[in-house]
């Protein structure tokens, strides 16, 4: 996610100890990634957007 999304470390870290997997912080809304220490509504955003795109390029990439 780091490198992925451009996000600190220590957000990094802050998301997956709030929420432990990625299928859970790819069900997380903006309002419960907002919940955690050091993202603000922009980052949320942010993140949702580009977890995402990932998902689509993923999927896009196993049929393609």
């Amino acid at each position: 996610m780091s490198k992925t999304l451009r996000l600190p470390e220590t957000i990094v870290d802050n998301i997956i100890d709030r929420f432990a997997t990625l299928q859970k912080i790819m069900r997380a809304t903006v309002d419960d990634l907002q919940d955690v220490d050091g993202v603000g509504g922009s980052r949320a955003r942010a993140i949702k957007e580009g977890l995402s795109r990932l998902a689509e390029t993923s999927i896009l990439d196993r049929y393609a």
